[in-house]
């Protein structure tokens, strides 16, 4: 499994309402939502992958209450999430660069490995040597042992049960 590559997924929280701010007055009575900024400026930043998911019921960062959706026209607090996919070091430049615009925003970074279509059938060699275990996840630099989990299947009367040991 040598052609998996470590691979990050930025998410980047904010409102609807929220637009990328221009410099000057003319440009401000056409902003743009920071959304749709974020998303021109990680093509041009060879991002691998990047979407927007807007939210329809939700809520952000210092709110008081949720925030449903239930009309036509769209709610301004209502959650977006931009999820940036490439190697770490080109994301964390990418906040770099973009970051007079991500003020006030939530930021999670997650790493993970790249799997390809190609490598399932190793994956799947993978699953059945080893079946419902995980060793250690990592938070940090540090290794928590995360013990096994088997399930046993019990049967009783017409029912089955399952009992996690």
């Amino acid at each position: 499994m040598d052609n998996f590559h470590s691979m990050a997924s930025l998410h980047v929280y904010l409102k609807q309402g929220d637009n990328k701010r221009a410099g000057s007055w003319w440009g401000r009575m056409f902003e743009k939502p920071l959304s749709t900024h974020l998303v021109y400026a990680a093509l041009e930043a060879k991002i691998t992958h990047a979407s927007v998911t807007m939210g329809r019921i939700g809520y952000t960062k210092g709110a008081n209450a949720v925030s449903h959706d239930n009309s036509d026209m769209p709610i301004q607090t209502l959650p977006v999430c931009v999820e940036l996919v490439a190697p770490r070091r080109i994301l964390e430049q990418f906040v770099r660069d973009q970051r007079k615009h991500l003020v006030g925003t939530t930021m999670m970074m997650v790493e993970g490995i790249q799997m390809s279509s190609l490598h399932m059938t190793e994956v799947d060699d993978a699953i059945r040597k080893a079946p419902h275990s995980v060793e250690y996840i990592t938070a940090g630099d540090a290794k928590i042992r995360i013990d096994h989990v088997q399930i046993e299947e019990k049967t009783s009367g017409d029912a089955s049960e399952k009992n996690v040991a």
